[in-house]
């Protein structure tokens, strides 16, 4: 029991100690809430906001609206429509996942826009500045005081301003951060400026936010600006000795220093030099630049200076200045040209004025005289083909003369002759030559078309010469004598004359179209066709055609038509071997009334017709309609006489009848036995009931009985006949159509 005991104390103060340590660790590991700004001061306006703050990295925030204690949080941040003057205060907390921190206030003010505003005066007041913090009476270089005013300036409590301004010096460069503040005064003064130094002042209202923020400068510090007056300097010769000084003084009395101190002039082009004042003694001075220019030593350039003068020519006048952009100035020696000498003079220029920049040695040009040539020496051009390449026309002769032509190019594309000049250039000591070109036409090679001939002909030459005389080669060069082809002759490069086409035909072996045939005996016999019927003539071998045996005969084609020999059969077929046929008729009233033909004779190569049709090979009429006919057998080669026979009888009977008076079928009967007398048909209905009889020779029944209309459906007869002597009767059914 005393153990017991003792190991729950033990316990419990292990419990214990272990909360403790807990709650020592959790309390040092509370969270900072998250950065605010407060209070946040509005101008009543319809436009909505959302309140922020700043959470500590890793964190998040939890919004809790206007509840400083209780609440749902939310990671979402109150939206503000400030449209109700007045004051609230929201809560913001922040978590790490783990601990919340405590709950921070943001009051937000909402003010009403009563058309309050701020203005600066529009100048910096240094006269109101009072006695600074070093007793030294402020002046308009040490010291400046900005001024503004607002709509509250009767009120009772006075407004918060902010500020804030930023000193720059004469280089309006800032020489320092921005210095802010806040002041309940409607005035700011600024002690311990220095001379030429400027100043920019911004001012807001943090009481009212509804007054815009205002900025200021004090530009009244320098209130003269001297400038340094130094003259320009006159462009210098390149490695010129005699270069001005850069005065320290300007002509104005401004002093200060140069860059560079010394003019450089090594180098031609134009460069820069810059004079600060002395910023101590001349604050309120800019700084003043000079251009100056390094000419470069040039040599004099006379771009319209003959090289070459012809004997007794107008002298050319030596020009007394270059063409140079700078023109140099100087004298010739000798200083006139002398045309009536001929050969080469030389003439030097000496400048008489170093400040144009002039290089020290002189400078020499060379003019010859030349003599006057009668003849440029240009050799005629020979008549040109019309559409050949034109030859070009040299602006400078074979004697070395230059010039220019008219026209300036020989046109090859058109024919005619045309007078071309050549008028040497100035100085060129020549005279003009003028000369004819002619443009001839294409002549056209004249070959006769070689006429077809046939396979294996011995191929005809192609001539090299047309008989116009035009040489040239063809393509291909020989005659394929196998097959046709297209030949091409091109004239030779030195022909004027155009390309000639020729098509060659080669005749491929033709085979007269003649047919074998055959003859009856007997009959005369036929001759044999000197032509064939394309067009072949030829002869025949047998010549004559026998009219009693069969037999080969062959077509020798004529010479010259490239066709081969052909054999025809003749057949003879013998006559008159028909003697007789018989006929077999089905049965009266079959479904297919036939009538089959057998010929008596020792052949049966016979054609069969039936009435006006068409002859048929076959012996068998089917389908024939009831009624008489005819029937022809005749030799299937038309041989001997065609046998026909007449009065052959088919016996059936009509399958319906449409008694409507329209004068077509309108009466029922068996037609076909109105030859047999004696022959009955008897109607009845389909009960048996004798409705009329009638006779095949008579007019037939019209579907009444007793003068009234039957009705259209099936009616059953039965007719009694004679067929092949003796007497037969046949029952069946027709129907009445209405």
């Amino acid at each position: 029991m005393k153990n017991t005991l003792k190991t729950f104390v033990f316990m419990f103060l292990n419990i214990l100690l272990f909360h403790s340590n807990s709650y020592a660790n959790h309390t040092a590991l509370a969270l900072d809430p998250p950065t605010v700004t407060s209070p946040v001061n509005l101008c009543q306006n319809p436009i909505v906001k959302n309140l922020s703050a700043i959470p500590s990295a890793g964190c998040t925030l939890i919004w809790y609206g206007t509840n400083s204690v209780g609440g749902t949080g939310s990671s979402t941040p109150p939206t503000i429509n400030p449209i109700n003057v007045g004051t609230t205060t929201y809560y913001v907390s922040q978590t790490d996942g783990v601990t919340e921190s405590a709950r921070v206030p943001i009051v937000v003010n909402i003010v009403a826009n009563n058309g309050e505003d701020m203005k600066f005066f529009p100048s910096c007041k240094y006269l109101k500045v009072t006695t600074g913090p070093d007793t030294v009476p402020p002046t308009t270089l040490s010291s400046v005081y900005f001024e503004w005013i607002d709509g509250n300036s009767v009120a009772s409590i006075p407004y918060l301003y902010s500020y804030s301004y930023v000193i720059y010096d004469t280089q309006s460069r800032p020489i320092g951060p921005a210095i802010t503040g806040t002041t309940t005064d409607t005035h700011i003064e600024i002690f311990g400026i220095l001379k030429g130094q400027n100043i920019i002042m911004t001012v807001r209202s943090a009481t009212n936010p509804c007054i815009d923020t205002q900025t200021n400068i004090c530009q009244l510090l320098c209130r003269v600006i001297t400038n340094p007056d130094f003259p320009d300097i006159t462009p210098i010769c390149q490695d010129d000795s005699s270069v001005p000084n850069l005065d320290a003084t300007s002509p104005n009395g401004l002093t200060g220093l140069w860059t560079p101190a010394v003019i450089d002039t090594r180098t031609p082009g134009t460069f820069t030099y810059r004079f600060d004042p002395d910023p101590i003694n001349f604050p309120c001075a800019n700084f003043q630049k000079l251009n100056i220019t390094i000419l470069p030593k040039v040599a004099p350039i006379f771009n319209s200076f003959p090289t070459t003068v012809c004997q007794g020519a107008a002298a050319p006048v030596l020009p007394l200045a270059s063409n140079n952009p700078t023109p140099i100035t100087g004298t010739w020696s000798p200083n006139t040209v002398d045309t009536s000498i001929l050969g080469t003079t030389t003439y030097t220029f000496t400048p008489d004025n170093p400040a144009q920049c002039p290089l020290t040695a002189p400078v020499t040009f060379s003019i010859i005289v030349k003599p006057i040539v009668t003849d440029a020496g240009f050799t005629p051009i020979a008549p040109i083909c019309i559409g050949s390449p034109a030859p070009t026309l040299n602006t400078l002769s074979p004697l070395g003369i230059k010039g220019t032509w008219f026209p300036t190019r020989i046109n090859t594309n058109s024919v005619g002759t045309t007078a071309y000049t050549f008028t040497p250039d100035a100085n060129q000591c020549g005279i003009s030559q003028t000369f004819d070109v002619t443009i001839i036409p294409k002549k056209v090679p004249d070959f006769v078309a070689i006429p077809a001939f046939c396979v294996d002909d011995p191929a005809p030459l192609l001539a090299t010469t047309s008989p116009n005389n035009i040489s040239g080669t063809w393509f291909p060069a020989v005659v394929d004598n196998l097959s046709s082809g297209t030949y091409i002759f091109t004239p030779n490069a030195n022909e004027c004359a155009t390309t000639q086409i020729m098509d060659i035909t080669v005749n491929q072996p033709t085979s007269p179209d003649f047919s074998n045939y055959s003859i009856c005996s007997g009959n005369p016999a036929p001759s044999l066709d000197a032509t064939s019927p394309n067009g072949i003539t030829g002869v025949w071998n047998p010549n004559t055609v026998d009219n009693l045996n069969t037999g080969l005969y062959t077509f020798t084609p004529n010479a010259g038509q490239c066709a081969i020999p052909q054999t025809i059969e003749v057949t003879v077929l013998p006559s008159k071997t028909l003697i007789d046929f018989n006929t077999e008729i089905t049965a009266a009233f079959s479904k297919n009334q036939k009538i089959t033909i057998t010929p008596i004779a020792a052949s049966n190569d016979y054609l069969y017709q039936l009435n006006d049709g068409l002859f048929q090979k076959s012996p068998v009429f089917e389908n024939v309609a009831a009624g008489y006919h005819s029937v022809t057998v005749q030799d299937i080669a038309g041989c001997g006489n065609a046998i026909v026979k007449n009065n052959i009888l088919v016996i059936d009977y009509p399958r319906f009848f449409t008694p409507n008076s329209d004068g077509y079928n309108d009466t029922w009967n068996i037609s076909p036995l109105k030859e047999q007398s004696s022959s009955r048909i008897y109607i009845h209905d389909r009960y048996g009931k004798l409705l009329k009889e009638i006779s095949p020779k008579g007019s037939g029944w019209d579907g009444t009985y007793k003068g009234q209309l039957l009705p259209a459906t099936d009616y059953w007869f039965t007719v009694e006949y004679e067929e092949q002597g003796s007497i037969k009767k046949f029952k069946s059914h027709f129907t009445l159509k209405r």
